[in-house]
């Protein structure tokens, strides 16, 4: 390098280090935001952006991406400070969880009907349910049979209580189980049917909303290390494991991948003749906003790297390169 050269180097470097710290860092960030803006005003999504880009970025870093196991060790020690953490404590759930809240997601939930009639039918239809309920009944009739407490207590110092409990209690429970599961097997759906409509009729929105504010009312007050109390630590731990396992498969399914092109295919098409300015627009993102977050995060650490000369060898490698090129050496005067 031409001692020439040299000294154009030593002056572009300090004008460098002069830019992007102290007093006019603020001001080149501005100035290279307001500069970033103006092109986005005027380069559209499709120009800068493709489909098969964005699938890849997915592919790779949501679909591909080995996941450690510290990032779910983490989520389960992050979690567990937080249930155990003195604020939750100090904070009613009512407080976290306004009631007007807890009214506007309370109706919107008793408001789907279909999904409402369509779980009970679901119920009616299960067979666990009837084998339930069948045995519900017969134990409904077997008390009813049974002698009343009066009439137990004396039969009880009889010899014949002890034949009623040994001989004709054990059959009549034969014959009600046996009865029952007769009239069961040939009246199946007049019983499903019942049932059904029984369920229609005490599930309606007015009772369903008022079992929600009777459990509303019976948890607002606590506070939410009460609330957190019902769980474990190692339930939150397996909670997490739990949805940490199920991503894993998720994210590898065909379902998954199908979603996801669809999904970028639409924002293409609502976006992909857009300019860059709208959408970061229509994200709420504003050259202020930006000015001012870069502002927060780059002055301390530029400021650093200034103190400690890892920003002054930064830009003179950058320069280098070029001040000590044959193509410097050949604009310069010999």
């Amino acid at each position: 390098m031409t001692d020439l050269c040299e000294r154009l180097l030593e002056a572009h470097v300090k004008h460098e280090l002069a830019l992007w710290h102290g007093a006019a860092l603020e001001a080149t960030l501005a100035e290279w935001v307001r500069s970033i803006f103006r092109f986005c005003e005027t380069t559209k999504l499709d120009d800068v952006a493709t489909r098969a880009q964005i699938l890849g970025v997915i592919d790779r870093y949501v679909i591909e991406l080995r996941m450690s196991g510290g990032i779910t060790e983490l989520t389960g020690e992050m979690s567990n400070l937080v249930f155990s953490s003195k604020a939750s404590a100090d904070t009613r759930l009512d407080e976290v969880v306004s009631p007007v809240s807890f009214n506007e997601f309370a109706d919107k939930i008793l408001a789907l009907e279909g999904v409402r009639r369509e779980l009970i039918s679901l119920i009616a239809h299960s067979a666990s349910v009837a084998a339930i309920s069948a045995r519900l009944a017969a134990r409904g009739l077997l008390e009813l049979l049974a002698p009343p407490r009066t009439l137990a207590r004396v039969l009880d110092e009889t010899s014949f209580a002890e034949r009623l409990r040994t001989r004709v209690v054990p059959r009549i429970e034969r014959q009600v189980v046996a009865g029952l599961a007769w009239y069961l097997a040939h009246n199946r759906e007049r019983v499903r049917k019942h049932a059904e409509q029984h369920l229609l009729e005490e599930l309606d929105f007015e009772q369903l909303r008022a079992a929600f504010d009777e459990l509303w009312h019976g948890v607002a007050k606590l506070r939410l290390s009460e609330v957190f109390a019902l769980v474990g630590e190692q339930d939150i731990e397996d909670f997490v494991v739990l949805v940490y396992e199920f991503w894993l498969r998720y994210r590898k399914t065909e379902y998954f991948r199908r979603i996801a092109t669809e999904l970028v295919d639409h924002f293409f098409m609502k976006y992909g003749q857009e300019s860059l300015s709208a959408l970061i627009d229509e994200m709420g993102v504003s050259e202020p906003m930006v000015q001012q977050e870069l502002w927060v995060f780059l002055e301390p650490l530029l400021g650093q790297a200034a103190r400690t000369g890892a920003l002054e060898r930064l830009i003179r490698e950058r320069l280098e390169t070029f001040y000590g090129s044959e193509a410097c050496r050949a604009l310069l005067p010999r």
